[in-house]
């Protein structure tokens, strides 16, 4: 990649990509939650009542599955949309730059210039790329914002380059 050369990508997040990172950032808190609560529900199931273990914990897999997992998910759903429709800025037409200096950000009120060290690390998605200020925040950069392949495997020789490979999950 020449010096001069940079990637501009035009960002407009839809409500429905911005539910579907949404569920994704949320997946590995809700998965320890739901685990804990599953083995909690068990106990408290097995002290109150003279049901045998493997009915117990059989009934409750399926209370777990078949109840608490849709109701989860559909209130995840909720405060996603939500949160979505209540935060303009979300859905505000982002025009991005990167090139080997850092990257650029501009909206409609202001432009900003960071470097690549403002970054904690990056991770390629199956649509998108997660973009990580640290270890809990994030925000996506969709796949489809992209003009060309091209483009794609540009911002994917940037991120090799300017952030440390620790941090850095790409996909081949």
């Amino acid at each position: 990649m020449n010096n001069d050369e940079s990637i501009i990508v035009k960002l407009a997040l839809k409500e429905k990509e911005y539910i579907r990172f949404f569920l994704y950032m949320k997946m590995k808190t809700s998965l320890i939650i739901l685990t804990c609560g599953f083995f909690l529900y068990i106990l408290v199931f097995y002290v109150l009542t003279d049901i045998p273990l493997l009915m117990n914990m059989t009934f409750s897999a399926l209370v777990i599955l078949f109840l608490v997992i849709p109701l989860a998910l559909v209130g995840l759903i909720y405060k996603a949309k939500k949160e979505f429709r209540s935060n303009y800025s979300l859905s505000e037409e982002v025009l991005l730059e990167f090139n080997d200096s850092g990257f650029s950000l501009t909206t409609a009120q202001e432009c900003t210039h960071q470097d690549w060290n403002y970054f904690y690390s990056v991770q390629e998605l199956k649509k998108d790329f997660a973009l990580y200020y640290s270890a809990y925040t994030a925000f996506t950069l969709p796949k489809r914002c992209f003009t060309s392949k091209k483009d794609i495997n540009l911002f994917k020789e940037l991120i090799s380059k300017h952030i440390i490979s620790d941090k850095v999950y790409l996909k081949k």
